[in-house]
């Protein structure tokens, strides 16, 4: 009987907990928000200022939830914000910067996009373009570099917004900040706009802030300068470094060390059929690359690869002057090779038996030959691994160093002539493979990206 009287008990209890959840579950008839007002006090405006928003909502039926703003300008969103609203009524008032970035143009409309939206998801739209934002007045600009002369730019394309000055004495690289105003030693004054480095470009700065640095390695030394306000680049020109017709290994390349081996080393400006005469190497035949000099006499050599500064790297020790493209050059101005069983085309030969990139030994680059073809020259050397590859193993790389899969070539791809294979299986994904047949011997090796074709030819 006890048990039996606590029935009537627990329905009662559990139809009130059902009438109070069900009190909660509030509907409402649909609506809409309303604005009241909404306004940009500003209607005119220089980039770098802010403008103000007022706005005034409201929605007599159902409680507001969120105010979504943009601030757009000339087509870039510049703000985006989500503003929590609550009750039925609300106020909002925002200030928001309209900075002075790449690409302002002049009397751009300042657009703010506005969509309240109620607890019921209903959402009211409007938008305001009742600002005009202008580009401030630049009459001048001066280069002021960290150490030298200070030199003016006058505005010489009005419709583009260039910059340009001449007769500028600086060295090929310069680290400088663009001033719209200088104090009477022409030195940076920080009451007017300045621009230098900003993130990997070029942009405003406040006070002491870095200078942005302008180099060309191909110049003697810079003599002009142009700086484009509009897109905030600056570029750089004066008379052209020309190729080395000399070059003394002792004089010209300097003590360093690479890997704990003892090298000379420099930057060299080699020019595209420029014959080279060289002091300092024994035997042209067996001290040059081959893919970069075709040898004209017992001194003389003419240079194959393209205008530009290389990197030289002598190596006393087996008299051999390795030449590549500087480390921080990538395809498809250069490819790099590096791999096991490879080393320089010449005696006394030694191949490479880790995957490195510590110095010339462990690696080659190759030569850009014609648009997607790639030529090195290399001593190969396989055996018979134990695992059912060979110890000839290596793969072409984007740049000088890791990379990721997707900037690395595929040999699998490829048909790869013999005595090599491209493969594809696990742990050697695109790898070029010697497999399992013993072979050595100096190759001329052609990567055809076009023809997908990867061509050795047995030179010695």
């Amino acid at each position: 009987m006890k048990n039996t009287s606590l029935i009537p008990i627990l329905l009662v209890s559990l139809l009130t907990v059902t009438c109070e959840k069900t009190e909660h579950l509030v509907t409402y008839p649909e609506s809409y928000p309303v604005f009241e007002t909404a306004e940009v006090a500003e209607a005119l405006i220089t980039y770098g200022d802010s403008i103000s928003l007022n706005v005034s909502l409201s929605d007599k039926v159902t409680p507001l939830s969120t105010l979504e703003v943009q601030v757009v300008v000339n087509s870039t969103v510049i703000h985006t914000e989500t503003i929590r609203t609550k009750g039925n009524t609300s106020e909002i008032s925002r200030r928001y910067s309209i900075p002075f970035v790449p690409n302002c143009i002049d009397a751009a409309s300042v657009k703010v996009y506005l969509s309240s939206i109620n607890v019921d998801g209903y959402t009211s739209d409007l938008i305001l373009n009742t600002t005009t934002a202008y580009r401030p007045e630049i009459p001048e600009i001066w280069v002021v570099p960290t150490s030298g002369k200070s030199y003016k730019l006058t505005l010489t394309d009005p419709e583009n917004l260039l910059y340009h000055g001449t007769g500028m004495t600086y060295g090929n690289t310069v680290a400088c900040r663009f001033a719209t105003k200088v104090d009477k030693f022409n030195k940076v004054d920080w009451s007017g706009l300045v621009f230098g480095k900003s993130g990997d470009g070029i942009g405003l700065i406040s006070q002491g802030g870095d200078p942005v640095t302008l180099s060309d390695p191909t110049l003697v030394g810079i003599s002009e300068i142009t700086f484009d306000a509009l897109q905030f680049t600056a570029s750089v020109s004066g008379k052209l470094l020309e190729p080395v017709t000399t070059l003394d290994i002792s004089v010209d390349l300097l003590p360093t060390s690479l890997d704990g081996k003892d090298f000379r080393g420099n930057n060299i400006y080699f020019g595209q059929g420029v014959e080279v005469t060289f002091t300092g190497l024994a035997d042209l035949q067996t001290s040059l690359p081959p893919d970069y000099f075709e040898i004209t006499g017992p001194n003389t050599a003419i240079f194959l690869g393209p205008n530009a500064i290389y990197k030289a790297y002598y190596y006393p020790e087996f008299d051999y002057l390795f030449v590549e493209p500087q480390p921080n050059v990538i395809y498809p101005e250069a490819l790099w090779v590096c791999g096991t069983g490879m080393g320089r085309p010449a005696a006394p030969y030694q191949t490479t038996t880790s995957w490195n990139w510590n110095s010339p030994l462990d690696y080659a680059p190759c030569r850009l030959v014609s648009p997607g073809v790639y030529q090195f020259t290399v001593y190969l050397k396989n055996q018979p691994d134990g695992f059912g590859f060979g110890t000839c193993d290596f793969k072409f790389f984007f740049k000088r160093g890791w990379w990721d899969a997707a900037h690395e070539i595929n040999a699998s791809e490829y048909t790869v002539g013999e005595p090599l294979y491209g493969l594809y299986v696990e742990g050697k994904y695109g790898n070029v493979n010697g497999m399992t047949t013993p072979f050595e011997g100096v190759y001329k090796i052609t990567l055809d990206m076009n023809a997908k074709t990867l061509t050795p030819v047995k030179i010695n």
